[in-house]
């Protein structure tokens, strides 16, 4: 199965927990920080730049709309320039294979596949806030996390927390 086809396979589900859907033909819309956070937090995921989603059609086969992005290299530019900015994100968890060009039909798609971070990198923020740019990712949707969640990430990361000591 070629990346074309996978991509068919990812958008004949929808968007959902791991998959997110952005027009973005001109540059990186600011809402995917959001989701890059949420994705990093959760589970991982797949956020897919110049596919448009008409959220109106109950058929999925033809929900969604693959525009393409007018200039994936100056997007490629800009998404790297910014993940690896400590004034945007705390930790860039992406690496080059993580990002992808593809070509569907004579339009480019960018690809960027968000892993999971570690329990001891959690939680990914951005703008230099943690407790309003951590966010979680639920069905389709980003969400910011409670207190309660982010004191739960923050104790999980420390490395002499309380889950890693050995009974007897």
């Amino acid at each position: 199965m070629n990346y074309k086809d996978n991509i068919y396979k990812l958008l004949s589900h929808g968007e959902r927990v791991m998959l997110e859907c952005k027009k973005a033909q001109r540059c990186v819309p600011n809402s995917l920080w959001d989701t890059y956070s949420a994705f990093a937090n959760t589970y991982g995921g797949t956020i897919l730049l110049g596919v448009v989603e008409h959220m109106e059609e109950q058929d999925k086969s033809k929900r969604f709309e693959i525009v393409g992005v007018e200039d994936a290299d100056k997007i490629r530019k800009d998404l790297w320039n910014t993940v690896n900015s400590r004034e945007k994100v705390n930790v860039n968890l992406l690496r080059d294979e993580d990002v992808q060009t593809v070509d569907i039909d004579g339009k480019s798609i960018v690809v960027i596949n968000v892993p999971r971070a570690e329990a001891t990198m959690r939680p990914i923020y951005i703008n230099n806030n943690l407790s309003q740019g951590t966010f979680k990712r639920n069905h389709e949707g980003d969400y910011h996390c409670t207190e309660q969640e982010l004191k739960m990430m923050l104790r999980d990361a420390n490395e002499a927390g309380n889950d890693r000591l050995i009974l007897e």
